[in-house]
C-alpha cells in the first residue's frame, strides 16, 4: 500500500491533469457509469461538518472512500479548513491500494471542477478572472482558473470578510504551483466582491458565507460564475438575484446540489427561480448531450457541491503517477 502525503501528490500531479481527470469523472457520472451515493453527513453544529464520500466505477474497477471535515474556523487556528483522508481500494481484490492526503486531493479536484466548467461554459476570450475568498480551497481555485483560461490578463482576488487578500497573493506567488501556471498578467486585490466583479469574465465564489457576497447589478454580460462554497442549505454565496438573472444554470450533480446547496435551495423556495432554470449537469455538456453556452452575452452559473467520482478519478491518476515515479512510502 502506498502512503502519499501532500508533498508527494504535488510532486506527481498538476492542475492541468486534474481538469482532464475531473472532466472524465463528470462524463462517467452523467452517463450512469459510476456508483456515487449521496454523501453521509454529520453536523455537530452549523460551523462543523464531517462528510463521507464513497465512489466506484466499473470501468476503472477502483473504489475510493474519502472522509472530509469542513471546519472553516480552523483558518484562525493555523489548521486546514477541510482536513481529509482518502483510501483507494482495488476493486478486484478489495485490498487497499493507497492512503492519500485527502485535503490535497480535495483541493485539486474541487479547483478542477471550476476549471472544467470554465472550459466548457465560459467564453474563450476571457480577460479578467475573479476569485472571491482566500481560505484553504482558494489556491487551487486560482490554479484551475489559470489552467482553464490562458487568455487572462488580470487576476482579481477579493476577500470581503477580513482583508486578507494581499497576504493570500503573497503566499500564492511563492508557491511552485503558481510558477508552473505561467501567469504573467497583473494581480489586484479587492475588499468588495461586487466592485471586483464589474469587469470579470470568470468568477469563482469560494467562501463559507451564509449571506450573498455577489449580487446581480454589477455583473457584465457573458460572465460565467462557479459557486463552490455553499455545501449546506443555509449557506449562500451567490445572491438570488444572480440566479434569477442567469440565462442558464448548471451543476456538477443536479440531485446533490438541490439537496445540499443554499445557493439553489433558497432562491427556489423564494420563487426567484424554478426547477426548469437548472439545465442539467456539466458532464452532459462535456459529452455533447446538453447544450452549453450559445451566445457570448449569456450569463451562466455553475453550482458545484462535489461528487465522489471526482476523488476516484483524481486519486487513481495520482497513485498511478506515484507508482511510476517511485514516489511515496510503501507500507507492507
Amino acid at each position: 500500500m502506498k502512503l502519499l502525503n501532500s508533498t508527494d501528490i504535488w510532486n506527481v500531479y498538476t492542475m492541468t491533469q486534474a481538469l482532464d481527470d475531473v472532466a472524465d469523472a463528470f462524463v462517467a457520472v452523467s452517463g450512469g457509469r459510476t456508483m456515487t451515493p449521496l454523501r453521509t453527513k454529520i453536523c455537530p453544529d452549523s460551523r462543523r461538518t464531517v462528510l463521507t464520500m464513497p465512489a466506484y466505477a466499473p470501468g476503472v474497477d477502483q473504489v475510493s472512500v474519502k472522509t472530509i471535515a469542513l471546519y472553516p474556523d480552523n483558518a484562525s487556528r493555523g489548521l486546514p479548513t477541510a482536513p481529509a483522508s482518502l483510501v483507494l481500494v482495488d476493486g478486484k481484490t478489495g485490498m487497499t491500494r493507497a492512503f492519500l492526503d485527502g485535503d490535497t486531493v480535495t483541493k485539486f479536484r474541487t479547483g478542477a471542477s471550476s476549471g472544467v466548467a470554465f472550459r466548457h461554459l465560459g467564453r474563450d476570450d476571457a480577460q479578467v478572472g475573479l476569485v472571491v475568498g482566500t481560505g484553504g480551497q482558494a489556491f487551487t481555485q486560482v490554479l484551475a482558473l489559470l489552467a482553464a483560461a490562458p487568455t487572462l490578463s488580470e487576476l482579481r482576488i477579493a476577500n470581503p470578510f477580513d482583508g486578507q487578500a494581499e497576504e493570500f497573493v503573497t503566499a500564492l506567488r511563492a508557491h511552485p504551483g503558481f510558477a508552473q501556471a505561467g501567469f504573467s498578467g497583473r494581480i489586484t486585490t479587492w475588499l468588495n466582491a461586487d466592485e471586483a466583479a464589474a469587469e470579470a469574465d470568470l468568477i469563482i465564489l469560494v467562501t463559507s458565507s451564509t449571506s450573498p457576497v455577489l449580487h446581480a447589478d454589477t455583473l457584465k454580460p457573458g460572465v460565467t460564475i462557479s459557486c463552490v462554497g455553499s455545501y449546506q442549505p443555509h449557506m449562500q454565496e451567490c445572491g438570488a438575484d444572480v440566479m434569477a438573472r442567469a440565462d442558464k444554470i448548471y451543476c456538477d450533480d443536479v440531485e446533490a446540489a438541490l439537496e445540499e446547496s443554499g445557493d439553489l435551495i433558497i432562491p427556489l423556495e423564494s420563487g426567484d427561480i424554478d426547477r426548469a432554470d437548472i439545465r442539467g449537469a456539466i458532464g452532459e455538456v462535456i459529452a455533447g448531450d446538453l447544450v452549453g453556452r450559445e451566445r457570448d452575452d449569456e450569463i451562466i452559473v455553475y453550482e458545484t457541491v462535489g461528487v465522489g467520482a471526482q476523488d476516484l478519478w483524481a486519486a487513481q491518476a495520482i497513485v498511478n503517477a506515484a507508482e511510476e515515479a517511485g514516489v511515496g512510502t510503501d507500507w507492507e
